[in-house]
């Protein structure tokens, strides 16, 4: 041992079952040659030297490395060197290696367990969704099928709906709706005015003439008619005795266009109903009193005929104002017709024509 003390200084480690031999003599004795530029003959001898202190260094090592491991001393090399630094880093990192790895693999199942976990809530929350709702679908459905039954054993049986004839009224609550046929005629106008107060007062002066007059309000219009007739030929003619008068009319026909009337009582619909012919009647009557001075007996008969229907009929079961016009200006027109055929008078001829006016401008009104 004191032998190889003098030859130089050894170093060695023992690495993964390898022996690594350092001379720090030679390294020394190397750095000192170079500083001072020894022959290159020089320089070869001390490493010749060298390598076999080198040779004998590992010789002695391997023998007592075999006879005593367990006593082995380690010199480990200075905190500055790279081996040292590498070792560390190795430890360092190797570590975290396997915590990392243990945490992913921990992660791994928590996810797992978890997916499972949410899978089956949301089986479940689906499964009970659809479970709720067809249950509701079927309970609905039992029950408009049962409302909808009608049991075997009890057949329906349709009641007879209550005939009515003339003499049964309808329910006093009932109401009823009636179709007005368009109604056409013949007409004296004395003139067509843009506003309703124009009209008024032309026809407050054609009164004073001794003429009949009433204002009828249509399309946005306002028509003053002093007569009506039952043919052109007898408008025409009335026309020229009220020209003799001062009054400027002309003839024209005219239709009143059809309309529906609701909500009516069962005698509000009778008078509707039977207004078109009653009005007919009445205008012939009046044609014939104010072109001959007289009305026939027939032409009386078929007025007094078709007004009967409104003698059965009291104004306290009616209700529309509309109606309830309607029905007096054609009661006081039939009055009329029969005291122009008892007292053929002027004032009575100009009272009939004034009531058949009055109808229309109610009926244009509907």
């Amino acid at each position: 041992m004191v032998d190889r003390e003098e030859k130089g200084k050894t170093i060695t480690i023992k690495i993964n079952g390898k022996n690594h031999t350092f001379l720090e003599t030679a390294r020394k004795e190397n750095e000192k040659l170079k500083k001072e530029n020894k022959s290159e003959k020089l320089l070869e001898e001390t490493v010749q030297n060298n390598k076999y202190d080198y040779s004998s260094a590992i010789e002695a090592a391997a023998s007592k490395e075999a006879a005593d491991e367990e006593n082995f001393d380690w010199i480990l090399p200075d905190e500055s060197s790279d081996f040292d630094k590498d070792v560390q880093e190795y430890k360092v990192t190797k570590q975290p290696k396997k915590q990392s790895q243990k945490g992913i693999g921990a992660i791994s199942k928590n996810f797992k367990k978890n997916r499972n976990g949410m899978l089956s809530s949301v089986f479940l929350t689906v499964f009970f969704a659809i479970l709720l709702g067809t249950s509701f679908g079927l309970l609905l459905l039992k029950l408009v099928i049962t409302e909808n039954e009608t049991p075997v054993d009890q057949p329906v049986i349709a009641e007879p709906a209550p005939e009515k004839t003339e003499d049964t009224p309808a329910s006093a609550g009932e109401k009823e709706s009636v179709a007005l046929d368009p109604l056409s005629t013949f007409i004296v106008q004395g003139g067509v005015f843009s506003n309703k107060g124009a009209a008024e007062q032309m026809k407050d002066g054609t009164i004073q003439l001794g003429a009949p007059a009433q204002v009828v309000e249509m399309n946005g219009q306002a028509f003053l008619y002093v007569s009506v007739a039952d043919s052109i030929e007898h408008a025409k003619e009335i026309g020229v005795k009220l020209k003799s008068k001062g009054i400027e009319v002309f003839a024209k026909p005219i239709t009143f266009e059809g309309k529906t009337l609701k909500d009516l009582q069962g005698e509000e619909k009778k008078v509707m109903e039977a207004v078109g012919a009653i009005y007919q009647s009445l205008a012939a009557g009046a044609s014939e009193a104010a072109v001959g001075q007289t009305i026939s007996a027939s032409t009386l008969e078929e007025a007094e005929k078709q007004g009967s229907i409104l003698k059965n009929i009291s104004e306290d079961k009616l209700k529309h104002e509309g109606v309830i016009a309607i029905k007096t200006e054609l009661d006081q027109a039939i009055e009329q017709l029969r005291a122009y055929k008892q007292t053929p008078e002027l004032s009575i001829q100009t009272k009939l024509q004034q009531h058949l006016l009055g109808f229309l401008a109610v009926y244009q009104s509907l």
